[in-house]
Parts: structure tokens; C-alpha cells; sequence
């Protein structure tokens, strides 16, 4: 429905969110949601709520993000969306951009991406503006419009760094893990996010996964 939304009014923006229009509106003018003020009406920026959401997503509470997941349920459970032909444990610090090309490669391979230069230079243009790695040592990469992710069926290709590689992580520390997500939809790619924050605070992820023998183990530690 909001696919194409650039700009949203009050009530798509509290329905897209799925909150009351009057909380929406405390919000806004409590500065604690993106928004402008034009001609006396509040209007949102789709994009820039978005990455405001994906940013809050790692302080938000259990279960508020269990909230949002189950507000509209996922087509299929996240670890449907794992393959494991689409893990590669041997990421090194090659920099983003290859790194970036090490991970679509995996698509290519399972036919599931045609034309993987022009999502590489998404999924760049989309670090550029800030870095995907804001969670503690590891990454989400994604394009900036999940409508413009040319994989038709949504997966999660899992990228492991056990020596750690430098993608210019907010908290400047290396990334060990990275999970690039495609789904075509903003819905759903907002819901594998949600789904994605809660895995990360599982107790000793990053070690696990750095450990891990082979991609099965790796599905058994995410999944």
C-alpha cells in the first residue's frame, strides 16, 4: 500500500507504524519521531523513518519488537529464509564494497540475482549515507528502498568474519558477522529486522558464530 509513498500524512504514518494518530502526533511534536510541520500538518519522510526505526530497533525492549512482529505476521519464520548456500564463513577484511560483492556473489550462484552490480552499487550508496553495522560487531546490509531489492523471493544471505573486517561500524570495533538482507517488501523488511534485533542479544553470539564448524551450525546458532 505505501510501497511508492515518498512523503506520508499523519494518518498513513500512524497506520503504517501501527500506533494512534494521537500518539504519533506527541511524538512528532516531542521530536522523538523524524517529521516536519507544513501549512500546520504534519508529514513524514518514508526513507528517514525507516532508518529512525531500524536505529531504535536496538534499544527497543523484547517485547516491544515482538509487538511489531507480530502486529502482521511474517510470510514464512526468519530461519525459512536461511540457506545454507547462502553462508560463506570466510569473510576477510577486504573492505565494503568487496565484501558486498562476496555476499550477492552467493545469490548469483543460487540464480536468485541477475544483475549483481546494480544491487552491489545499492547496497554501497546505502553505507555511504551511514553504516549498516550499528549493532555490536555486526552488519545489516541492505538497500535503501527495500522495493528496489531485485531477489524476488526474501532471504538472508550470512556473511562470517571470524578475524573481524572493518566496515566502518558506529561503534568503530570490527564486524564479524553480517547479515544482508533481501525482501522487496517494506513490511517484511522491517519485521526481519525487528526479528534479526532480538537474535543479536542472545547470549555469546559473535563467538558462536566465529566458531562455527560449517553453514549448518551456523542456521542451528541463528535459527
Amino acid at each position: 500500500m505505501y510501497e511508492n509513498k515518498k512523503i506520508m500524512t499523519l494518518a498513513e504514518m500512524a497506520d503504517y507504524l501501527k500506533v494512534a494518530r494521537r500518539s504519533l502526533t506527541k511524538m512528532a511534536e516531542c521530536g522523538d519521531i523524524p517529521a516536519t510541520k507544513v501549512a500546520s500538518q504534519w508529514r513524514f519522510m518514508r526513507s528517514v523513518v525507516d532508518d529512525w526505526l531500524i536505529t531504535r530497533m536496538k534499544t527497543l525492549p523484547d517485547r516491544e519488537l515482538e509487538n511489531l512482529i507480530d502486529s502482521e505476521k511474517l510470510p514464512v519464520p526468519l530461519s525459512a529464509l536461511l540457506r545454507p548456500e547462502l553462508i560463506r564463513l570466510d569473510v576477510e577484511d577486504v573492505g565494503v564494497q568487496r565484501i558486498l560483492r562476496l555476499l550477492t556473489d552467493l545469490l548469483v550462484r543460487q540464480n536468485l540475482l541477475d544483475s549483481p552490480q546494480d544491487f552491489v552499487e545499492k547496497l554501497v550508496e546505502r553505507e555511504e549515507m551511514v553504516s549498516t553495522a550499528i549493532f555490536p560487531g555486526i552488519a545489516i546490509p541492505h538497500a535503501r528502498k527495500p522495493e528496489q531489492c531485485p531477489v524476488s523471493e526474501p532471504r538472508l544471505v550470512i556473511g562470517v568474519s571470524p578475524g573481524g573486517a572493518d566496515f566502518n561500524s558506529l561503534d568503530g570495533r570490527p564486524t564479524h558477522l553480517f547479515c544482508l538482507i533481501c525482501a522487496n517488501q517494506v513490511i517484511l523488511h522491517l519485521k526481519i529486522i525487528a526479528e534479526l534485533a532480538l537474535v543479536f542479544r542472545r547470549p555469546n553470539l559473535i563467538e558462536r558464530v566465529t566458531n562455527a564448524a560449517d553453514p549448518e551450525q551456523v542456521l542451528e546458532i541463528l535459527g
